[in-house]
């Protein structure tokens, strides 16, 4: 079927009484949530908020979460999903006037907490404000989507997308990604605030599905939750697929597609969402720039382990010292966005901090992050642990000693074989000192609120680990 561009302003006209989005006991119609986007619009130039300007917001995902988006994306502002928690340390103020923040928008009035550098109003204040024209005379360019990087390796840091230059257009839908006024919901299941699960659900809203909202995870609710609505489509961290996998949790009703991405998973953890789920996964590799690579799940099956092939218009460079490899060796990841992506003064080639390589056919395989050589020699055993027997997640890490530690997750189930021989024979293999291994049941190490671990708290309990065989 040939893609063809639609937004929610047409389902509004077309099935103004359309479920957009439900979130426990709120739900709106895609007339209401139109409305409201543009009475958010209206309410932001009230308040002085000029063309193109960021404003950061913590409202719950939700009704009044997705109105926000849509008036941003529509009517030309930045927008700036930020976690409440990140908010209530000094570290978020200062995300925010990184980007040179105009406005703060919050569900509630705010109390407590370090002082924001930019004014903060409620979303109904907002609202309320009636006067001026509904839009301006000539439509503004698009709005745009920032993001803070999940901080895995240290602090998180935000990163303003490109704005586009032409007015708001809605999506191209397509057939593959399950969306669409004749299709059932799209199941959100991770936090609003990263792009990778943000982008499938504004995607499913823009193309005309409902977006059903799970705000607080569990296997039972997930699953009672898509068949409840008969979702047709869901996004899962690589953390949530494992509990699924590990669970046999699936719902009756079969998804017609499961995006997953923004880690690596395991192809053991992958493996057992196939036969779970069905040939629907889908799975995806990119920055908070956006999305660069896709894989169907046929395609993976033939290429286990990899993230896919660029998409159209963005092409994937691995290098080392700057020079280009041949297919199939390690290096850095470097990609060159499509034009309409890049910035006017960026020309240059986008470095991603992550190693890996393509094979023959221009497929991409992640390692981990890396920069110096032994860096690169650690995310190669770390992405070999990753293929071992019963392992669901991993990371290896320089130790005290500058031995590494190897943090290893396993499923919780019985027999799980011991890993230790042969990641030890892998270590050697790859010159590195013998690895000190930590074995965990899955879920137990911490994480990101987007389901990566979380590498910097790992490096601190790598640095204090006692010496020992194991």
């Amino acid at each position: 079927m040939k893609p063809y561009l639609w937004d929610p302003w047409a389902t509004a006209r077309t099935h103004p009484d359309r479920v957009a989005v439900i979130a426990d006991g709120e739900r709106s119609t895609y007339g209401e949530l139109t409305a409201r986007a543009d009475a958010l619009a209206r309410g932001l130039r009230a308040h002085g908020i000029p063309d193109g300007a960021v404003v950061s917001t913590d409202i719950p995902t939700g009704p009044a979460f997705f109105a926000l988006a849509l008036a941003a994306l529509r009517h030309g502002f930045g927008l700036f999903p930020i976690d409440r928690d990140l908010l209530a340390i000094p570290m978020g103020p200062a995300l925010l006037a990184s980007v040179s923040t105009a406005v703060h928008i919050s569900a509630r009035p705010r109390t407590g907490g370090p002082d924001l550098p930019c004014p903060v109003v409620t979303d109904t204040q907002l609202t309320a404000r009636t006067e001026g024209p509904a839009a301006p005379a000539a439509p503004p360019a698009a709005g745009r989507l920032v993001f803070a990087t999940s901080g895995t390796t240290g602090l998180p840091q935000a990163v303003a997308r490109t704005r586009p230059r032409r007015p708001y257009r809605g999506v191209a839908v397509v057939e593959r990604y399950g969306a669409g006024v004749d299709r059932g919901p799209h199941l959100m299941a991770n936090p609003t605030y990263h792009l990778g699960t943000l982008g499938p659900a504004l995607y499913a809203l823009q193309a005309g599905s409902t977006v059903v909202v799970q705000r607080t995870w569990s296997c039972d609710a997930f699953t009672d939750l898509a068949d409840r609505h008969r979702a047709d489509s869901a996004m899962l961290s690589p953390d949530r697929l494992t509990d699924l996998a590990e669970a046999g949790a699936a719902p009756r009703h079969p998804f017609r597609v499961v995006f997953h991405g923004g880690a690596a998973c395991p192809p053991r953890v992958k493996r057992a969402a196939v036969d779970l789920f069905g040939p629907v996964l889908h799975e995806y590799y990119g920055t908070s720039h956006g999305v660069i690579t896709e894989i169907t799940t046929a395609e993976w099956l033939a290429r286990p382990g990899s993230v896919g092939r660029p998409l159209p218009g963005i092409r994937v460079e691995i290098t080392r010292e700057g020079r280009p490899v041949p297919a199939g060796e390690t290096g850095d990841i470097g990609i060159r966005l499509r034009a309409a992506d890049r910035d006017p003064s960026d020309t240059g080639v986008l470095r991603t901090g992550d190693v890996g390589h393509l094979d023959d056919d221009g497929y991409l395989f992640v390692l981990g992050r890396a920069e110096s050589p032994r860096e690169i020699r650690m995310a190669r055993l770390e992405h070999d642990i990753r293929l071992l027997p019963g392992v669901t997640d991993a990371a290896a890490l320089d130790g005290a000693d500058d031995r590494p530690v190897c943090f290893v997750e396993h499923g919780h189930g019985a027999g799980f074989p011991d890993p230790v021989p042969a990641i030890e024979a892998t270590a050697d293999e790859l010159d590195l000192p013998c690895p000190r291994v930590v074995l965990a049941v899955s879920g137990s190490l911490p994480r990101t609120p987007s389901g990566k671990l979380r590498r910097a708290d790992l490096g601190v309990l790598a640095r204090s680990a006692p010496h020992g065989p194991r």
